[in-house]
């Protein structure tokens, strides 16, 4: 695991060692994941050291101390959630293993954290946003096609950075994925964002490559590549995504993930089903993707108020 853990010595950081092991290894979860576990356990584990309070011998006192501690420190609710989300797997781990006898957090609900909406631009935003890129050059094509595939098929940001010319079946116009905790899924890709894909790898992509000093040997299976030679990166494309955002005349915050709730929310404006809603965005409850039925709701509500003469 990473070298943090070792910063921890004794059973404390043997325990944490554990389960970062386990929830990378055996639940699968992403490596983004397990550091965020590792680094508020550490902080916790460190809060108890400073109370004298081992591991084991934490009580619900001692979990709700931390909080309020970090909350005089200025952490934000939802930073807060998360760490108490990371105690409580970290004992519930524990407790299975025979490793802890009591669970503290166990009369300790989860925190609420404010309700908020994401944001979504109409269709006509969208098609504006994803058409300003300046397609006579290599970049703009690029990041037209870029643009068009993460609204058609409903990207994360780290899935089109990832995405590899073997993820692409453009004659059956679909394209494979791989998602958080190594889960795949096949999504289809809509006939305007398959054709922009494969006129940017006729000879943009190409072009890109070429221009370049080195090539990272890495970057020759990525789809979206840049003059450096290497794949383009998620800073990359969230500063593409605001600035074509601008360009587009768009005020609303803009970012990459905003085209995944345009293309869930569009989705269930025109009739898709919940389920298959969920599917395509690799959502393992459908209690995530309910979020977007309050967006068509509204959505549905606003057009009412509109267009009814009674309204």
């Amino acid at each position: 695991m990473s070298p943090t853990t070792t910063t921890i010595r004794g059973v404390a950081g043997k325990l944490l060692e554990a389960f970062c092991w386990a929830m990378r290894f055996e639940r699968n979860l992403s490596p983004a994941t397990v550091v965020a576990y590792e680094t508020d356990l550490l902080q916790y584990i460190r809060f108890l050291a400073g109370r004298g309070v081992s591991l084991k011998q934490a009580a619900r006192e001692d979990v709700i101390a931390f909080l309020e501690q970090r909350m005089d420190d200025g952490a934000m609710v939802r930073t807060r959630a998360r760490q108490l989300s990371a105690i409580r797997r970290f004992y519930s781990y524990l407790v299975e293993e025979g490793e802890a006898e009591v669970d503290p957090c166990e009369l300790i609900d989860p925190m609420r954290l404010p309700f908020h909406l994401p944001t979504v631009l109409s269709v006509e935003e969208t098609i504006r946003l994803v058409e300003r890129p300046d397609v006579s050059t290599p970049e703009g094509v690029r990041d037209r096609a870029m643009l068009e595939l993460m609204y058609a098929a409903g990207l994360r940001v780290s899935e089109c950075c990832a995405l590899k010319l073997t993820s692409l079946h453009l004659a059956e116009r679909l394209v494979t994925l791989d998602g958080k905790g190594s889960k795949q899924r096949l999504v289809p890709v809509a006939k305007k964002a398959a054709d922009w894909v494969e006129f940017y790898m006729g000879d943009a992509r190409k072009r890109i490559l070429d221009s370049a000093r080195s090539v990272r040997p890495d970057a020759r299976n990525r789809l979206f590549v840049s003059r450096r030679g290497t794949g383009l990166t998620r800073q990359a494309i969230w500063k593409l995504t605001r600035k074509y955002a601008l360009l587009a005349g768009i005020t609303q915050d803009v970012h990459p993930h905003v085209l995944r709730h345009c293309f869930a929310t569009h989705l269930l404006v025109n009739g898709a089903d919940l389920r298959v809603v969920q599917a395509l965005l690799g959502h393992a409850s459908i209690s995530t993707t309910e979020i977007y039925t309050h967006l068509s709701r509204d959505d549905i509500r606003a057009a009412y108020l509109k267009h009814h003469p009674r309204s």
